[in-house]
C-alpha cells in the first residue's frame, strides 16, 4: 500500500482525478457561477497531486512513504466525497494538503542538496 510503485500509481490516479474535479468545477460555473472556491480548490489539489507524484521518485524511508501516501490518498478521497456526495472540497483541505506534500518535498531536496556525498553511495549500492 506504501511501496513507491503503489504510491506512484496512486499519483497518477489523483493527478487524473483531481483534473477531472477542476474540470467539473469549470463546467459547473457555466451553471452556477458561485463555484469559484472549488475550482481554487481543484487547482491546488492537482498541484499536490503533481508533488506526491514527484515525491514518489524520491528515495525516502518507509515511514516517509507512508507520510506521502496518505496525503495521495486522501487527495483520491476528496474526489471520491466530491463526486459522491456533492461536497464541494474545502479550501482549506487543499492548502493543508498542498502544504504538506510541498513541506515534504522542499525537505527532501534541501537534504539532497546539502549532503549529495549521502545522496551518491546510496545509489551505488
Amino acid at each position: 500500500m506504501f511501496k513507491p510503485a503503489t504510491l506512484r500509481i496512486s499519483a497518477i490516479i489523483a493527478l487524473v482525478l483531481s483534473s477531472l474535479g477542476l474540470l467539473i468545477s469549470i463546467l459547473a460555473t457555466f451553471v452556477q457561477p458561485g463555484v469559484a472556491l472549488s475550482i481554487v480548490s481543484w487547482a491546488l489539489l492537482l498541484w499536490a497531486a503533481y508533488l506526491g507524484f514527484r515525491l514518489t521518485a524520491y528515495k525516502l524511508y518507509e515511514d516517509e512513504y507512508k507520510k506521502v501516501g496518505l496525503r495521495i490518498y486522501a487527495i483520491i478521497v476528496a474526489f471520491i466525497a466530491f463526486l459522491f456526495v456533492g461536497v464541494t472540497v474545502g479550501l482549506v483541505l487543499a492548502v493543508v494538503l498542498l502544504g504538506a506534500l510541498w513541506g515534504l518535498k522542499k525537505n527532501y531536496d534541501e537534504w539532497q542538496h546539502s549532503h549529495p556525498a549521502e545522496d551518491t553511495e546510496a545509489d551505488t549500492l
